[in-house]
C-alpha cells in the first residue's frame, strides 16, 4: 500500500485530466454522505480522493472534516487540516466557519492553522493541481506553455493557464489569442491579423494529447480557436459539436466555462448537417457556447476570420468592458450572426434565419460585420441570459431519463414518452426585456405563448418531432440601450429507431424497447 501511495504522489499536471472522471464520481458521493450526515462515507470517499489525488489541496480539506466526528482523532484532522493548507487550501473564512471543523476549534493547535493559511494566502503553491508559474509572452508571438504554467481545476475540468501579454505596440489584435486543436490541420491566415497572440501545448503536452480534440485550456485573455476533427468510425460517428453535446456531456460544462471566460470555438459540421449529411440535420440540439459551420475542414475559417476581424474592429473601450463582464464571447457571435446575409432587420436575428445548426457557406457580410462591430458602444453590449424549463405533462414512467443536460444557457429533451401532447414552461431572467422564439422547427410542432415579462409555455406535439427536424426554442435578452443579445437555448428531440438514422446514444436500446412491450 505505501508503494503505491508513493507512486501516485508523483502526479504530474498531465495526470489529472485521466482521473477527473473518477473524481466526479467521489465528489457525487461525498456531497450526497454530507446531506445525509454519513460521516463513514464521508471519510471513506475522501481517503479515496487523498488517494487519487495525492496533491489535492480539497480532498485533503474534505477527510479533515470528516475526522472532526470521531472522538480520539482530533490530531489526525488537524494533521490534514495543515496538509491542506500546505497543499494550497487557505480560504481562512471557510475554515473559520467550517461546521465540521468547529468540532475541533477549540484545540489550540487550531487557531495556529488558521493564521498559517492566512500567512500563506500569496504565497504561490509548489506542487499539485494548484501549483504554476505565470509565462511572460510578447504580444504578436506565439507562446508555448507547459506543465509549470498550467494548473487543473477540477470543478469545470479544464487546466487554467497562467500568462501575461507584454505589448510594445498596440495592433489590430493585441490582447488576443489564437489556438488550433486540430494538429495544424485548419489554420487561419494569422498574418491578417496582426497583435494576435497563438498559445500552444509544449512538446511534453503533445506527447500526452493534450494538444488536439475538445478544448480544455482557459486563458486570462480572450481567445479563438478551431478544431477541425470528427468522429468517423463506427455506429457513433458525429461531429465535435455533437459528440459535445451528447457523448461527453462533461465537456458541455468545459465548454460552457470558456465562453463565459471569453473563448470563441468554431468547429465544422461534417455530415451531421446538409449538404454533407445523407440524413438531413441530425443534431438533437443546439448550444451557444460555439458556432458550428456547415461543411468539413476549413469551412470554419471564413467565419474564424470574421471573428477575429470583429473583435480588431470593436471600440478599445467596449472591447474593454465586454472582457471584463465575461460577455466578449456572447458579444462577438451575436455580430457574427447579426452580420448574415440573411438578417437584415432585429426581428430577422430573433428568428431561424440568424440560428441555424451550421453556419452556411458564404454566409458572412464582413462590410456590415466590421460596421457593426465598430460602432458598438458599451453601454449598447448586449445583455446575456439564462433560462430554466420544467416540463408540467403527466407521462407515462418509461424508466428513461427525458432530460439529457441542463445548463443556465442550454436545456436538450430526448421525447422518450408516448404521450403526444406535451406542455413545458420556462423562465428568463438577465435582461429587462425577454423574448422567446422558436427558431427550429414548425408551428404545427411546437407553438409558443408568452407569459408575463420573463416566462412561455411551449405546447408540443411529440408526433410530429422525429430525428431530423427537432425543436428549438431560443430565448433572448435585450435592455433599453441594447439589441438583442446571445441567445439560451431549449431543444426538444425525439429518437425513433425505424428511421434511416437514430442516434445510438440517445435511442432506447433494444432491451429496453423490449419491455416496455
Amino acid at each position: 500500500m505505501n508503494f503505491i501511495c508513493i507512486l501516485l504522489a508523483v502526479l504530474s499536471i498531465w495526470d489529472y485530466p485521466s482521473r477527473q472522471a473518477q473524481h466526479n464520481q467521489l465528489r457525487q458521493r461525498f456531497v450526497v454522505a454530507v446531506k445525509e450526515g454519513d460521516t463513514t462515507t464521508m471519510e471513506e470517499t475522501s481517503r479515496k480522493g487523498t488517494e487519487l489525488l495525492p496533491d489535492d489541496p480539497t480532498w485533503a480539506y474534505n477527510l479533515a472534516c470528516s475526522l472532526c466526528w470521531y472522538e480520539g482523532r482530533e490530531k489526525e484532522a488537524l494533521d490534514m487540516l495543515e496538509k491542506a493548507i500546505d497543499l494550497g487550501f487557505r480560504d481562512v473564512r471557510a475554515i473559520k466557519n467550517d461546521n465540521d471543523l468547529r468540532r475541533i476549534s477549540s484545540n489550540p493547535r487550531f487557531p495556529e492553522l488558521v493564521k498559517k493559511a492566512s500567512s500563506l494566502s500569496s504565497v504561490p503553491v509548489t506542487k499539485g493541481p494548484m501549483a504554476s508559474e505565470e509565462k511572460e509572452v510578447v504580444a504578436g508571438t506565439v507562446a508555448v506553455v507547459g506543465a509549470k504554467n498550467l494548473m487543473w481545476d477540477f470543478d469545470a475540468g479544464i487546466f487554467n493557464a497562467r500568462i501575461k501579454l507584454k505589448s510594445f505596440a498596440s495592433l489590430g489584435n493585441t490582447g488576443d489569442l489564437y489556438m488550433n486543436r486540430d494538429v495544424g490541420h485548419s489554420r487561419p491566415k494569422l498574418s491578417l491579423f496582426p497583435g494576435i497572440t497563438e498559445v500552444k501545448f509544449d512538446m511534453e503536452g503533445v506527447q500526452r494529447n493534450m494538444a488536439s480534440g475538445i478544448p480544455n485550456v482557459c486563458f486570462p485573455y480572450p481567445l479563438f480557436g478551431n478544431c477541425s476533427q470528427a468522429f468517423v468510425a463506427g455506429p457513433f460517428w458525429r461531429s465535435m459539436p455533437r459528440a459535445i453535446a451528447s457523448v461527453n456531456l462533461p465537456s458541455l460544462l468545459a465548454m460552457q466555462k470558456l465562453y463565459l471566460s471569453n473563448q470563441i470555438w468554431f468547429f465544422p459540421s461534417n455530415v451531421d448537417t446538409p449538404p454533407l449529411g445523407k440524413h438531413g440535420d441530425v443534431f438533437h440540439s443546439l448550444v451557444p457556447f460555439f458556432v458550428t459551420t456547415a461543411g468539413r475542414s476549413w469551412s470554419d475559417i471564413p467565419y474564424l476570420h470574421a471573428a477575429m476581424l470583429a473583435s480588431r474592429s470593436l471600440p478599445r473601450d467596449t472591447k474593454q468592458v465586454a472582457v471584463q463582464r465575461s460577455l466578449f464571447a456572447p458579444t462577438i457571435i451575436t455580430l457574427l450572426k447579426k452580420s448574415l446575409k440573411d438578417v437584415v432587420t432585429e426581428d430577422d436575428y430573433i428568428s431561424s434565419k440568424a440560428h441555424p445548426t451550421a453556419m452556411p457557406p458564404g454566409g458572412i457580410d464582413t462590410n456590415k460585420l466590421v460596421e457593426i462591430a465598430s460602432s458598438l458602444k458599451p453601454a449598447a453590449i448586449p445583455p446575456l441570459v439564462t433560462v430554466t424549463a420544467e416540463s408540467v405533462s403527466e407521462i407515462t414512467d418509461t424508466g428513461r431519463s427525458e432530460l439529457l443536460y441542463a445548463t443556465p444557457f442550454a436545456w436538450s429533451f430526448v421525447l422518450n414518452a408516448p404521450e403526444r401532447k406535451r406542455v413545458f414552461v420556462l423562465k428568463a431572467k438577465g435582461a429587462e426585456k425577454m423574448r422567446f422564439a422558436r427558431t427550429h422547427g414548425t408551428e404545427a410542432q411546437a407553438k409558443v405563448v408568452s407569459i408575463g415579462r420573463d416566462g412561455a409555455v411551449i405546447e408540443l406535439d411529440a408526433a410530429k418531432i422525429n430525428p431530423s427536424n427537432r425543436v428549438d426554442i431560443a430565448v433572448f435578452g435585450r435592455n433599453p440601450k441594447t439589441g438583442w443579445g446571445a441567445p439560451a437555448f431549449v431543444s426538444f428531440a425525439r429518437m425513433d429507431e425505424r428511421a434511416a438514422y437514430s442516434d445510438p446514444v440517445l435511442t432506447p436500446r433494444p432491451a429496453e424497447r423490449q419491455e416496455r412491450k
